[in-house]
């Protein structure tokens, strides 16, 4: 018999599906609290032992991993693969508290190549060529864009509330308290979190919740910004403002062109927005880097002045310490109005200047 044309690829073709050793195996690098899931073999068959994949290893620290040195994270593994997380926060909009749970996805691929990569703080804040390629690593890196998306597809669902809609303040200090009830959880380690690590251990420190929250923030067209403070080695978030406020109860910082307020995203409790640390109010003025390039501000910064300057003063008068304010349920940052009608009613300040008694 004579073999003409294509005949031959497609006789040997056959041949190897008949031999059956065709054998596809998608291993996927298995992670700390993690099962990686198996193939059951089919039976009778028997094929030669595929060489391993390679393992994934850290990178030396002080390496940023990624294409080209980007730091962009890549992906390791099932592109479909999904693990869910449960996030429960409180927020009180116009002074009713409700609990808001929302469940994210995570592509399971993106958050091992995340363990996998590494980021590094510049050592200087001086550098802006290193500081802007630093927050581009979080910003602009295609692979969290997923992340992001599904958390805001969440939060997006949950400003609708029995039919009413959070206005861009009231939606703008939803996002804030979200990232504020996190869990804290200090990193001594020199690895960033990425923000989808954050969202999967449900846990991170402020610089890396920080991260999180200016990039979900910027992506709902907030003008926002990091705030790097060089002694300090810390790093936080601004949201403009457009108004003067009376006096530095609230702390403004400026790029010589746009002022900001400070953001916690650490914790809630007394974390209201603008209401700055101690520490950072005499700290040397920081670098200011816009992320993203949103245009909304935030529009009660002068209603947050009225607590903030209530609180402080309570405390300088000693009729009230930070944790004992705390304690009492009802000073919250994710609760403006209902902080403010505390303080009124509660009458600490009868004999004194009290701002939100005027509410």
């Amino acid at each position: 018999m004579k073999v003409v044309g294509r005949s031959l690829p497609v006789l040997l073709l056959a041949l190897i599906l008949f031999s059956g050793c065709v054998q596809i195996t998608i291993n996927t690098p298995p992670m700390p609290g993690t099962v990686t899931p198996g193939i059951t073999p089919a039976p009778a068959v028997t094929c030669p032992e595929a060489a391993p994949a390679p393992a994934v290893a850290d990178p030396p620290p002080g390496t940023v991993s990624g294409e080209s040195g980007s730091g962009f994270i890549v992906p390791v593994g099932d592109l479909t693969r999904k693990g869910y997380r449960t996030l429960t926060f409180n927020y009180a909009p116009d002074g009713i508290p409700r609990e808001y749970t929302i469940r994210v996805p995570v592509n399971m691929s993106v958050l091992y190549g995340a363990r996998a990569s590494q980021v590094t703080r510049p050592e200087t804040s001086e550098d802006p060529v290193a500081i802007k390629q630093y927050v581009a690593t979080f910003e602009r890196d295609p692979s969290q864009d997923e992340l992001y998306e599904s958390v805001l597809d969440q939060l997006r669902s949950a400003r609708y509330h029995n039919g009413e809609y959070l206005d861009d303040d009231q939606y703008l200090e939803m996002i804030v308290a979200f990232v504020q009830q996190i869990p804290y959880q200090e990193n001594p380690g020199g690895k960033r979190k990425y923000p989808v690590e954050v969202i999967y251990d449900k846990a991170g420190d402020s610089d890396e919740k920080s991260l999180l929250l200016a990039n979900l923030l910027a992506r709902e067209n907030y003008d926002v910004a990091l705030l790097f403070f060089e002694d300090e080695r810390i790093e936080e978030v601004g949201i403009r403002i457009h108004e003067d406020v009376p006096d530095s109860n609230i702390q403004v910082f400026s790029n010589s062109r746009k002022d900001y307020a400070y953001v916690e995203a650490a914790s809630s409790g007394l974390n209201f927005i603008g209401n700055t640390p101690t520490a950072l109010k005499t700290a040397n003025n920081p670098w200011v880097s816009s992320v993203g390039n949103g245009t909304k501000g935030y529009g009660q910064i002068n209603y947050n002045w009225n607590i903030v300057s209530d609180l402080n003063l309570m405390i300088r008068k000693n009729l009230a310490t930070k944790q004992s304010l705390a304690d009492t349920g009802k000073v919250n940052s994710w609760d403006r109005v209902g902080t403010c009608t505390w303080i009124k009613n509660s009458k600490l300040l009868q004999n004194s200047t009290c701002y939100c008694c005027d509410f």
